[in-house]
């Protein structure tokens, strides 16, 4: 906010009109944003201009940051003088609409997804709450579910076969660790099928500060019975990159394992709740996670949240989805919005510097 400020309070002046302060507002506050969030070393994109509305009809267009522009945008407007509260009732009466609106609905859902929440996680306790489910076509775990490769344990895969033929589901996803060493390990979300292992997701973003395993760069789509799908692990999920990258290969729908802590507060797991629900209104693809205190929840394709567990209590969660194959606009070229901002922002920065030397701008 500091670095706003001063960039912002330095650039004013020299504009070469007042209606453009709008605008220079919410591309150097956006771009920062996303640097913050998506870009820097200690990245943490919670709290968001973007994320404070609930994902609407500008979602799945401009996405996050491209909302986080229009709220800047119309706030600047607001207070920027009198020439500019035309463009203040415009862009806040459209973002109103587009977020309170009604939204279409979405396709008829077929797919079968049962996805366990329990905090104290063991072989036998997953296997003993997984057998109350009635019948699914994939089954889901929270992250940590397992501390091994399952590939390197034959006795647990068979102990999946025989939960997958019993429930008749197709695939389970669940989280676990793959070891390279004494102190070099990778956070892993692995899909088991009848077949064995079909593939893995690396976690992309480890939690800062936490020994959660090396940081995976690939965020691949995962060809299953059901279709290709992914499987972002958790704290994946609060970014814009990780989703994206995995729907633009292909994947038609996310079974996602996480690990939200029973002693959060109930504020934290609902504000990382949210998250999920942008991410699925960005890509346009129905998602289903698998928390171990909450929210364990499923989330259609516009982002609303059609099932969910109480947080805190031990269950399953059953839901249904829908595979998608359609690229939103965000995906097609919506999500430059936060890279380009970033860069300009970072120009805007040393035209900043140049004009405060030579013209003697005011000083924040």
């Amino acid at each position: 906010p500091a670095i706003f400020a001063g960039l912002l309070t330095t650039l004013r002046p020299h504009l070469p009109s007042p209606r453009w302060q709008p605008w220079v507002a919410a591309i150097l506050w956006t771009g920062i944003e996303h640097f913050r969030s998506e870009w820097f070393g200690l990245r943490f994109p919670w709290i968001t201009p973007g994320t404070a509305l609930p994902p609407g009809h500008l979602t799945p267009i401009v996405g996050v940051y491209g909302i986080s522009f229009l709220i800047i945008a119309a706030c600047a407007a607001l207070s920027f003088g009198p020439e500019n509260r035309r463009t203040a009732a415009a862009l806040l009466a459209g973002l109103a609409l587009a977020t309170w609106l009604p939204l279409p609905p979405s396709p008829e859902a077929g797919l079968r997804i049962a996805a366990i929440q329990v905090e104290d996680m063991s072989v036998p306790r997953l296997l003993q709450l997984s057998e109350k489910i009635e019948q699914a076509d994939a089954i889901v775990w929270p992250e940590y579910a397992i501390g091994f490769d399952p590939r390197e344990n034959p006795a647990f895969l068979d102990q999946v076969r025989q939960l997958l033929r019993s429930k008749k589901a197709s695939i389970l996803v669940l989280g676990g660790r793959v070891d390279h060493g004494p102190e070099l390990w990778e956070n892993t979300a692995f899909t088991i099928g009848l077949d064995g292992v079909l593939g893995t997701h690396v976690k992309n973003r480890p939690v800062h500060f936490f020994n959660d395993g090396r940081a995976g760069t690939d965020a691949p789509s995962i060809p299953t019975p059901l279709g290709p799908l992914a499987t972002p692990i958790c704290f994946d999920n609060d970014y814009a990159a990780v989703q994206r990258r995995a729907v633009a290969r292909g994947a038609g729908f996310l079974l996602i394992p996480s690990m939200d802590a029973a002693h959060w507060t109930t504020t934290q797991h609902l504000q990382h709740a949210e998250l999920f629900r942008h991410r699925a209104a960005e890509n346009g693809r129905y998602l289903v996670v698998a928390a171990t205190s909450g929210l364990t929840q499923g989330v259609d394709d516009r982002g609303r949240r059609i099932a969910a567990l109480p947080l805190y209590d031990p269950g399953i969660l059953e839901t249904r989805i829908s595979p998608r194959s359609h690229r939103t606009l965000y995906q097609r070229g919506g999500w430059l919005i936060g890279p380009a901002c970033s860069i300009i922002a970072a120009l805007l920065m040393i035209h900043a510097v140049i004009v405060a030397r030579k013209k003697g701008a005011p000083r924040a």
